[in-house]
């Protein structure tokens, strides 16, 4: 009376605490995720700003 389905052993490596993935660095953190854990957080005010459209300016030309 075998079980049809054997589940899949888990994984004894080790996970990046970045993105929760296996690891196989010896550091324990893919180099990628280092780079950007090391990187100054991003402020969302300024992708809301470059979302916004311009505000419309005045070219100089006046209308009659």
């Amino acid at each position: 009376m075998y079980p049809k389905h054997v589940p899949t052993p888990i994984s004894t490596r080790a996970r990046c605490p970045v993105c929760r993935q296996p690891v196989y660095s010896r550091a324990g953190i893919h180099p990628q995720c280092a780079e950007r854990q090391a990187e100054p957080p991003r402020t969302k005010v300024k992708a809301a700003k470059a979302s916004e459209p311009p505000a419309p300016e005045s070219v100089g030309v006046e209308a009659i």
